[in-house]
């Protein structure tokens, strides 16, 4: 994506602490001729400190098509005074976007009854489970690793996503308190109380931290219901 889009950077896609012993991608060159790297073991861990405007500009990217596809317009319309007012929001005939708070909690804890889920269809935890999760089932804050883990890492959940709990929170759609967008899932460096249903937080979305990643929602052909981890990125894919 950075290849593609980000030689010359206008739109700070890269953060200086991705190359990092947190982060995963360096930069070489100089402003125009800009290229990346991922850094050696960590191809599949999760992209982490970005932004929600960055993780906008990704889904517009995949909307167009990758390639040269335009970061600014399809999925979302990214203008500089939308984001100042935090007010953009997800356009009719998307093909990628970021996840929304719902899209990424049915996701996370949705298994029907009648598949073995919950009486009420919905776990407590994103591991398929009631029960507070173990270090063997995902990456969170006292198992010793202080920093994020390939996505297959542990086992997925019923719709085959990985890492909806641990590893990095990820941002999604919600608006909460006018100036912040919502992020869910906890992190490798949160208690593990955190993956809990109940739980979200919200930060500004120009911030990108070590503890941050996000997830994308793919809207399939009608009647297809595929759920995906692609590289580091975990893929929602939903019906119309």
């Amino acid at each position: 994506f950075r290849n593609a889009k980000a030689a010359s950077d206008p739109f700070n896609l890269y953060n200086t602490s991705m190359a990092g012993s947190l982060g995963g991608i360096t930069r070489a060159g100089s402003p125009g001729s800009y290229t990346y790297s991922t850094v050696s073991g960590r191809a599949n861990n999760p992209v982490n400190f970005v932004s929600f405007w960055d993780a906008c500009r990704f889904a517009n990217w995949l909307h167009n098509g990758q390639g040269s596809g335009d970061t600014e317009t399809g999925a979302y319309t990214v203008t500089a005074a939308g984001i100042s007012a935090n007010t953009i929001t997800r356009n009719a005939g998307w093909q990628w976007a970021v996840t929304s708070e719902n899209e990424w909690y049915k996701a996370a804890y949705h298994q029907p009854a009648s598949a073995g889920g919950d009486s009420d269809n919905y776990w407590l935890y994103p591991t398929q489970s009631n029960a507070v999760p173990t270090f063997a089932q995902a990456n969170f804050s006292g198992n010793g690793i202080n920093n994020t883990r390939p996505v297959g890492s542990y086992a997925a959940n019923f719709y085959g996503t990985f890492d909806m709990g641990g590893n990095v929170w990820e941002w999604n759609e919600a608006i909460i308190f006018g100036s912040n967008r919502g992020l869910r899932g906890g992190s490798f460096n949160d208690n593990v109380s955190i993956m809990r249903a109940n739980i979200r937080t919200l930060n500004t979305p120009t911030d990108g931290l070590s503890s941050f990643g996000f997830r994308v929602s793919q809207v399939p052909a009608p009647s297809s219901v595929v759920l995906l981890a692609i590289g580091g990125l975990a893929v929602t894919r939903r019906r119309r």
